[in-house]
């Protein structure tokens, strides 16, 4: 088990702990705000690039709909013809040109998807590689910023960071959960950490959080063969895979019971829970990430009819720093 001063947490986590960096936002910000500073702090300003899941690499797809995958939600992507995709797969972090191995990130990768739905708009799906977070509340989530960022090598044990792992014990089940590293992004599955609410078109409602698993199976390497690895073979070899034939993972949603908990991403529901399949996810085609990167804007808000956030404020939170990024990267 790594140590608790070793671990990032989350999608967002020191790599620069050292820095003993402190959130310099006023209190009287709007949270996301806080949340980018704080990012900032820790892990260095780096102009024009994400505040966090800053490495990245993007790719073209398509979404096939499952053959009754409308019974559950009355999404227009679930029903009709295939609706094409821009996918982002990325580390998190942030720093841009850490390794995809780079330990300080606590193992866990992104899969961020832009549906261009036929009428012009758009629907986006937001997972990590983790299947749950560290914290219920945004206001958490800084203040476990803030504790990596004052835990340097010379602070008086316990450190502030061990101070709130010890008294969340989610945080400290999440950074003392081993995750190896993938063969590619193509064999690596991922998780919507958040619940949504599935609307069909009779109006009947359900919670579900979304996962997404490769076709191929999940497929990881040894931590030995990680550390030997290139600084970019996630991508690198997700690009090769494609050369022959588009790369598969298949959409799911796994459903709530009645006593699940919709609204706490830290509150994981048991694998016993029925999972709906929506469809196929086809990542077809590299892209030029340093062309299109800074355009991309993903918002787990972004919803189309039929599919609609539930009162977990992390979803809020998440889309806050979120748009608080792009507003930066984009000046």
């Amino acid at each position: 088990m790594r140590s608790f001063q070793s671990v990032s947490v989350g999608i967002a986590l020191a790599a620069l702990m050292a820095a003993g960096a402190t959130c310099a936002a006023a209190e009287d910000q709007p949270l996301g705000v806080r949340l980018v500073d704080q990012m900032n702090a820790l892990y260095g300003a780096h102009p024009g690039v994400r505040a966090n899941h800053t490495k990245g690499a993007v790719f073209e797809g398509v979404f096939t709909p499952a053959q009754g995958a409308d019974t559950l939600s009355s999404a227009v992507f679930l029903k009709g013809a295939p609706t094409p995709l821009v996918i982002r797969f990325s580390n998190a972090g942030g720093v841009p040109d850490a390794r995809d191995t780079d330990a300080s990130t606590g193992g866990v990768r992104g899969m961020a998807i832009k549906f261009h739905l036929p009428d012009g708009s758009e629907q986006d799906i937001v997972c990590i590689s983790a299947n749950g977070f560290p914290v219920a509340t945004g206001e958490d989530f800084l203040a476990l910023l803030q504790a990596v960022g004052a835990s340097g090598p010379n602070v008086p044990k316990p450190t502030p960071v061990e101070k709130f792992l010890s008294a969340h014990p989610a945080a400290a089940r999440f950074v003392s959960t081993p995750r190896p590293v993938a063969v590619s992004y193509g064999t690596q599955p991922f998780f919507g950490v958040n619940a949504f609410k599935f609307t069909n078109a009779q109006g009947t409602s359900k919670f579900g959080r979304y996962r997404i698993v490769p076709e191929s199976g999940p497929a990881y390497v040894s931590n030995e063969e990680a550390a030997k690895r290139p600084p970019n073979a996630l991508a690198d070899n997700l690009r090769a895979s494609l050369e022959k034939g588009p790369v598969k993972f298949h959409l799911l949603v796994q459903l709530a019971a009645a006593d699940d908990p919709v609204t706490d991403a830290t509150k994981v529901w048991p694998d016993s829970r029925p999972t709906v399949e929506l469809g196929e996810i086809a990542v077809t085609k590299a892209l030029d990430t340093k062309k299109v990167e800074n355009e991309l804007l993903f918002l787990p808000t972004n919803l189309t009819t039929g599919i609609d956030a539930s009162d977990d404020p992390i979803i809020n939170t998440r889309t806050e720093a979120y748009a608080e990024s792009f507003s930066r990267r984009s000046q």
